[in-house]
């Protein structure tokens, strides 16, 4: 028996073994059985020039099997350079059986094995550093020759099936040849969607993926190209959208289109963690794989209709075969041959009776588009009129694997420790000393901003001109010019609109007109005057109750503890354990917390006093909530808040707000734990005090158990410092 491993760049040597079992190592053979499905022996090292006989070097390799009688003669695992960041072991075995059974819909279409289940491993468990390919036999009978196999992996972590990209097919040689990010089990499929027929029945074909809809599941952010991805982040968008429906949105009720909205909830420009959700999972995908499939099938050299037939077929067979939304890989034939302007979406469903099969576009958030396919015409004209003409069946395991977008993911939610874009470093207005997000000036008029944001090594175009975008309110006012040399915008602003704290968006990149062009970096912060907030540790930003006076008494006893045991400065990033929708903070990384969950008549009070200052638009300014039992006491009786603001010089009460829970003076209350708890969101208290110079001003929260001492409640008490 013969086994051939070419090893390339510097380990570029031929080493020929022979052996009776066969052992994925530098040999990287593999054989199986129902038994034992690897192998132990790795042969006779015949040339005598390598020792280290179990590593694939990190130079990467060819692993081919060449002993025809061998259950898997043919199958072959390119391990290019750059794949591996160190030498490793490389096995590839094989076994008979499927590692769980098919989902019902396929089992129903007659779903076939039509191969081996071939088995990747590897010492690293994380991604390849480059896709391999992998070129396996399959039963050539089992499949016309008008239709074609599909590859499926077993994800160990869902438990369920993948799709995997064939890149070719050789009916003479009865091989096909996928390419895949991570080691796992492969196995070649077929359902016979013609049954017997010269053309499908198109009713028959209908197939779509149960839950899947644009308005739930797509980014609510456009595609954008940035600065390692000028034409667009499709495929990263395109494929994390079709990992997340089927990973996160069935066991968490929640479409991926309500994640990483943050501020304006109807401005994507300040939605910066979903761009950088965007921004890793293209960047880790190391090559574009539409843009490889589109490759495949130009080099294929089929005609227009039976190109199509190839990638309909595999799409509406991966349907059944995993019960995933899949990839469109589409493109604009050139003249000469190949492809431009490559474009990937997430196909989710085929409808027979209008003969169209249903996608979301990342350029069209929420909206269905829909391009035509029939056994004669091939695909027609998207529903957008978008002009592409080449259709390729693309897939997210040909980049990265479900683990990887899960831990992107997972970063995701916890708000990202780093940035995967520059950091814009603003050098003008000064930051105050408690929050870096919050800029001060002495004056409102021609305000200067001024900053510098730092060119990547990896940029596509690094010598392109750079533009900031300015935001003031959400609102674009202007694109400032980056300077070539020093990496340095400038802009001024007339007047700063509100005095009280303005908002500024900065959006760097390589297009004048739009942001998304070539986008580089974000950064979002408030300018306000200073002096005009008087109290202090508004925020809680000191983590403790510095400047306030936190008592705790009961209803039957007004004797008062100093400082309140139920009472506390919270910390983190979180929402509230009973209003799971309440954010705690609402800014920065502290918030007060008067009072708590617990009973027993207990009322705390929260209170600072200061004095106006003599300075021009001073303000009071802060943000409430609260979290109430409802035992359908009687009013007098329900756990309650208040908010007072009180003129102490003059004895006028400036603001008030007293609720009882459940109260129906107050239209907004939300419930929780099967209305058992009620709570008021954020509610903003924002009141100019210029006229009040010089005078005393009291800020007072109460929150109250219920007076019958069984039921809590609390209050919430923050401000962006």
């Amino acid at each position: 028996m013969s086994i051939r491993v070419s090893l390339q760049g510097k380990h570029r040597v031929v080493l020929r073994w022979a052996s009776i079992i066969l052992f994925t190592t530098l040999t990287a053979c593999s054989g199986g059985s129902n038994s034992d499905n690897t192998d132990s022996s790795s042969g006779n090292n015949q040339s005598g020039q390598n020792n280290n006989q179990n590593l694939i070097p990190e130079g990467g390799g060819i692993i081919r099997i060449t002993d025809p009688s061998s259950p898997i003669f043919g199958a072959q695992v390119e391990i290019g350079a750059e794949t591996l960041v160190n030498a490793e072991k490389i096995t590839l075995t094989f076994e008979e059986n499927l590692p769980a059974p098919l989902p019902d819909e396929a089992v129903k279409s007659g779903a076939k094995q039509v191969s081996k289940v071939f088995v990747l491993n590897r010492d690293d468990s994380t991604d390849f550093g480059k896709s391999v390919a992998i070129t396996v036999p399959f039963s050539v009978k089992d499949v016309p020759a008008d239709q074609v196999p599909v590859v499926i992996y077993w994800d160990e972590t869902l438990k369920t099936y993948s799709p995997v990209a064939v890149r070719s097919i050789d009916r003479d040689k009865g091989t096909l040849t996928f390419i895949t990010a991570h080691a796992s089990k492969y196995v070649v499929m077929f359902i016979d969607l013609l049954k017997g027929n010269t053309a499908p029945d198109y009713k028959s074909l209908t197939t779509a993926i149960s839950g899947f809809d644009p308005a739930t599941d797509s980014f609510f952010i456009h595609n954008f190209g940035s600065y390692d991805s000028p034409g667009g982040s499709c495929f990263g968008m395109a494929a994390f959208s079709a990992w997340y429906q089927n990973a996160k949105k069935v066991p968490s009720a929640t479409g991926l289109s309500a994640l990483w909205k943050e501020g304006n909830l109807n401005q994507e420009e300040d939605d910066q963690v979903a761009r950088e959700v965007v921004g890793r999972v293209y960047q880790a995908g190391n090559q574009k794989a539409h843009i490889q499939a589109l490759n495949d099938v130009s080099a294929a050299k089929l005609t227009r209709q039976l190109a199509d037939r190839r990638t309909a077929l595999s799409v509406i067979q991966q349907f059944r075969l995993t019960r995933q939304a899949q990839i469109f890989a589409m493109g604009v034939a050139g003249l000469t041959g190949g492809f431009s302007q490559g474009h990937a979406v997430t196909v989710y469903a085929y409808d027979g009776d209008k003969q169209q099969f249903l996608y979301y576009d990342n350029n069209f958030p929420g909206e269905v588009v829909t391009v035509p396919w029939n056994w004669t015409d091939g695909f027609g004209q998207t529903s957008k009129n978008q002009g592409f003409d080449i259709f390729a069946f693309a897939s997210f395991n040909s980049a990265y694997s479900g683990n990887f977008l899960n831990s992107v993911y997972q970063a995701a939610q916890n708000g990202f420790n780093s940035s995967f874009y520059p950091k814009i470093s603003i050098s003008t207005p000064v930051a105050t000393l408690t929050n870096p997000n919050t800029m001060e000036v002495i004056d409102e008029n021609n305000v200067v901003i001024e900053g510098t944001v730092p060119r990547p090594s990896s940029a596509q175009n690094p010598t392109a001109q750079r533009y900031a975008h300015i935001y003031i309110n959400g609102t674009w006012v202007a694109a400032a010019d980056l300077d070539q040399t020093s990496n340095r915008f400038r802009y001024t602003l007339t007047k700063l609109p509100n005095l009280a704290g303005t908002d500024v968006m900065i959006l760097v990149s390589e297009n004048k007109k739009n942001w998304a062009g070539g986008f580089h970096a974000f950064r979002q912060f408030k300018i306000k005057v200073a002096n005009q907030f008087f109290f202090q540790n508004m925020g809680f930003e000191t983590g403790n109750f510095n400047a306030w006076t936190s008592t705790r008494r009961t209803w039957s006893d007004a004797t008062e503890i100093n400082p309140s045991d139920k009472s506390v400065v919270v910390s983190g990033i979180s929402y509230d354990p009973i209003a799971t929708d309440l954010p705690v903070p609402l800014f920065g990384k502290y918030a007060a917390r008067v009072n708590n969950e617990d009973n027993n008549f207990h009322i705390s009070t929260l209170t600072q006093t200061a004095v106006v200052p003599k300075t021009k638009n001073p303000t009071v300014r802060f943000y409430w909530s609260a979290v109430l039992e409802d035992p359908n006491h009687s009013p007098a009786e329900q756990p309650y808040v208040e908010i007072v603001v009180e003129n102490k010089t003059k004895g006028i009460v400036l603001y008030t707000k007293r609720f009882y829970s459940n109260d129906p003076s107050y239209s907004g209350w939300k419930s929780y734990r099967n209305d058992k708890w009620r709570s008021i969101p954020w509610q903003l208290v924002d009141l100019p005090a210029a006229q009040y110079a010089g005078d005393q001003i009291t800020i007072r929260v109460v929150a109250a158990d219920c007076a019958l001492g069984a039921h809590g409640g609390y209050a919430y008490l923050d401000v962006e410092e």
